[in-house]
């Protein structure tokens, strides 16, 4: 992730944004995409770019499982680190990068992504995902996706200032399939986006809108201030959605 370019992941990882959960749907869509993938008591997880640690922990304490958690930066992995600890949870944080995992192949039960692959080289990130996947185990992952009708405009705008290159829901289930995956299944969650900017929203009320405005104009200036518009113009003028994909590594 590029803390040099203006978002809520810089923010936080400056410290400046007191934020652990960076996707729609909270946790309830962790516990979805769970369910989909198989976790349950005893498994064996990762959650790769798994940020704050936040679902990591959620994880290990609803379904029994082991986790570990890798992560780019070595700020998040720390908080991390701290929050398990914290909570009395034994769940393993790495600093590795999404497309070159520190882990063997056929390693884990389940391997899971939140929120992130649309600012990585896709194609990479899930083929190591399914490498180090067991035979029989699964790979998911929920994620911005563009809607069928969205203007080759917007796909290029978004690009240019965020660093993301979203799917559409055709095509993420594609990618799964062309990595390996079987019974590839893909939903759309696309009500969770709206909904989702809704609740930050109001949770900040103006005035918190305002004090995060302020921290990217200090952080980013003017221009950064233009860019974090101009995103969120795309985000809510209705083409883009969102989505669940899960598929089996054959055995």
């Amino acid at each position: 992730m590029n803390t040099s370019k203006p978002s809520l992941e810089a923010l936080v990882e400056a410290g400046e944004l007191d934020i652990e959960i960076l996707h729609p749907g909270g946790l309830n869509i962790t516990e979805e995409l769970a369910n989909l993938c198989g976790i349950g008591q005893g498994k064996h997880v990762l959650d790769v770019a798994s940020g704050t640690g936040e679902s990591a922990c959620f994880l290990a304490e609803r379904f029994g499982c082991k986790v570990v958690g890798v992560d780019a930066s070595e700020v998040m992995v720390k908080r991390a680190r701290r929050k398990a600890r914290g909570r009395g949870l034994d769940i393993e944080f790495r600093i590795g990068d999404a497309h070159n995992l520190p882990f063997a192949d056929d390693r884990f039960d389940a391997v899971i992504s939140e929120c992130t692959l649309s600012l990585l080289d896709k194609e990479r990130a899930i083929r190591e995902m399914v490498r180090v996947a067991r035979r029989g185990g699964y790979v998911g992952i929920h994620d911005v996706c563009w809607k069928r009708n969205a203007p080759e405009k917007l796909k290029i705008k978004l690009e240019e200032i965020e660093g993301e290159k979203p799917e559409t829901l055709e095509g993420w289930k594609k990618l799964f399939e062309s990595s390996g995956l079987v019974e590839v299944v893909s939903l759309d969650r696309s009500y969770l986006l709206s909904e989702w900017i809704k609740d930050v929203k109001r949770k900040l009320g103006l005035l918190g809108q305002i004090k995060i405005f302020m921290k990217v104009f200090r952080r980013f200036g003017l221009k950064g201030c233009l860019c974090v518009m101009e995103s969120e113009r795309i985000f809510q003028g209705g083409y883009l959605g969102y989505a669940i994909v899960v598929g089996r590594k054959p055995e």
